[in-house]
């Protein structure tokens, strides 16, 4: 049990795409601080807003695959397949998202 867990951390791709995702959280909840001068420990473990802890986490497991096994390694080829479609979806969903704001605020302006 020991040794899996040794393994686990020092796993660099791993790590990597971890120490990302956490450096993206505590980026976007010091920016929500200063921004709109409001600390919540919430921030750090919720989704959406930027930057976005998804991309960040693919991204680097991308990056750390490019580095560590080349460019013609499998681990490249489906991390970076991964992070195009994670990517792809994030910036779907805000864009939808943005839609149905705009609808939400033309209804609440009609009504109101």
């Amino acid at each position: 049990m020991i040794n899996i867990l040794c393994k686990i951390f020092t796993n660099k791709m791993l790590m990597s795409a971890a120490g990302s995702w956490l450096i993206a959280q505590i980026l976007k909840t010091i920016i929500r601080l200063l921004v709109h001068h409001e600390f919540s420990l919430k921030q750090l473990f919720s989704d959406g807003g930027m930057p976005s802890g998804h991309s960040a986490t693919v991204m680097a497991l991308t990056t750390s695959a490019l580095i560590l096994h080349g460019a013609d390694s499998p681990f490249f080829a489906i991390s970076g397949v991964l992070a195009i479609i994670v990517m792809n979806d994030a910036a779907g969903v805000r864009r939808e998202a943005g839609k149905h704001a705009e609808r939400i605020n033309e209804l609440f302006d009609t009504l109101f």
